[in-house]
């Protein structure tokens, strides 16, 4: 296996520190046995050969998910009880990379994989108008859950804030090795905290020991009425579990919290994949398959700043040849955010099956959960909002670039309103108690936030 390990000197020219690959990106997702991946496979030609599958594809499924936000005690907006503009940056960039849009989709070379396409048949649904692999649109959105397993509203959508304390659990960071983590999380965590798997997408975030090489786990498609088939999932492990600083994109939400600069969501997007039956592109050996046609084989992960195509030309000989080199701009190998953009229309066929096929993934939207997927303006109006000073003592300033602000509101950190009134360019907080507040503006049907201190 030839390994390929970007060295650090050039993340010097920066001018910052960022963490090494393995700590934003590093997957810990087990590989499905043969078994499993032998019966997927006949899932797989099911729906490419039966009408009614083809059908059923049209509609664009829409998932919610839950954001099981683990922490001890810290302030919303403090690590790792991340915010909620942290986690609305995500489900921008998962919608964003999962309909074939990601950020950053326009780096893809125009003669991209061409020669390979030559060699390979691929069907035409498979390439783009310049003969490249295409980019393709999954047919699968996300959303913020809008209820609880009891159906209340949630007052923050789609996040789950736990105080692991309160619950008598240990400390995430306590656990210093894959196995361990892996035990932690299906033994102990996520049987105490997991909701409905048939209805939401479970995301558990905390904190992680330093030693942890890894940033995501996630478990794949469970199969139904298939003896013998081992699962890496139960109704009570079945979801994703992601390291908090890899959560959200810097680009989107500057204000969050993230383990380097180069962050930009796409570890859940990585994650996400797993969950929907993908493979690593390199197959989980050398030059192995991913059983997708249409991605090149590799010859291992590719790591850190692989932005110049082609890459490593040639060093798969066997399944096939790679004229012109490994798709490490695939979101299932583990370049740094920025040089990833793509699955392919094959990588599309394994999640559309999954949808399709898995008892703990076919129902999901199904149930009136989803919460208005959220565009990037959304998000980017926070850029337009300024307050000062902050810390504040009597007075808070607000400079709003917008004109069609409707209502303000403050709130403290346990999501309680203690001040709202239409839109002022000054707000007297001078009766609040010192610590962390959130200012809530309404802009139509929209609502965007801000944190202050009170001091």
């Amino acid at each position: 296996m030839i390994k390929k390990i970007l060295t650090t000197i050039s993340l010097l020219l920066f001018g910052i520190t960022i963490y090494a690959q393995q700590e934003n990106q590093s997957c810990g997702t087990s590989v499905p046995s043969e078994m499993w991946e032998n019966e997927f496979q006949k899932l797989i030609l099911e729906y490419k050969t039966n009408p009614k599958s083809q059908k059923q594809s049209s509609t664009v499924y829409t998932i919610p998910i839950i954001f099981h936000v683990i922490h001890s005690g810290q302030p919303i907006g403090t690590f790792p009880n991340i915010s909620q503009g942290q986690i609305n940056s995500q489900i921008t960039v998962l919608n964003q990379d999962f309909s074939g849009n990601g950020f950053n989709s326009s780096n893809y070379p125009s003669n991209a994989f061409v020669n390979w396409v030559n060699t390979q048949s691929l069907p035409s649904a498979n390439t783009d108008s310049n003969g490249r692999v295409k980019i393709a649109d999954v047919g699968i959105q996300f959303c913020l859950a809008t209820k609880d397993t009891s159906g209340n509203l949630l007052t923050e959508p789609g996040i789950n804030r736990v105080n692991f304390l309160s619950l008598n659990l240990p400390n995430p960071s306590s656990y210093s090795t894959q196995a361990t983590m892996k035990a932690y999380l299906d033994s102990i965590l996520k049987p105490q905290i997991i909701w409905d798997v048939t209805k939401y997408l479970n995301v558990w975030i905390t904190d992680k020991n330093n030693a942890l090489s890894y940033t995501g786990v996630s478990s794949v498609p469970p199969l139904s009425g298939l003896m013998g088939v081992p699962n890496n999932s139960t109704d009570s492990t079945d979801g994703i579990w992601c390291f908090a600083k890899v959560i959200g994109s810097n680009n989107l939400f500057p204000s969050g919290i993230y383990g380097s600069p180069l962050v930009e969501g796409r570890t859940l997007t990585h994650e996400v994949g797993h969950y929907l039956g993908l493979r690593h592109i390199w197959g989980d050996g050398a030059c192995a398959t991913d059983y997708c046609d249409d991605t090149p084989p590799a010859a291992a992960q590719n790591i850190g700043s692989t932005s110049s195509y082609p890459l490593n030309v040639g060093t798969c000989s066997s399944p096939t040849n790679s004229p012109d080199g490994e798709m490490f701009m695939n979101f299932m190998d583990y370049p740094w955010d920025p040089y990833k953009y793509m699955f392919t229309t094959d990588q599309a066929t394994r999640m559309q099956t999954a949808m399709l096929n898995s008892p703990y993934r076919n129902q999901l939207g199904t149930h009136g959960l989803c919460s208005a997927p959220l565009a990037i303006n959304d998000l980017n109006l926070n850029d337009n909002i300024s307050i000062y000073p902050n810390p504040a003592k009597t007075e808070l300033n607000l400079n709003v670039s917008q004109n069609d602000i409707t209502e303000l509101s403050i709130s403290n950190i346990l999501g309680q309103v203690l001040i709202k009134s239409h839109y002022q360019n000054r707000i007297d907080i001078s009766n609040l108690t010192n610590g962390i507040y959130i200012l809530e503006i309404t802009q139509g049907q929209n609502k965007y936030t801000k944190k202050f201190i009170k001091e």
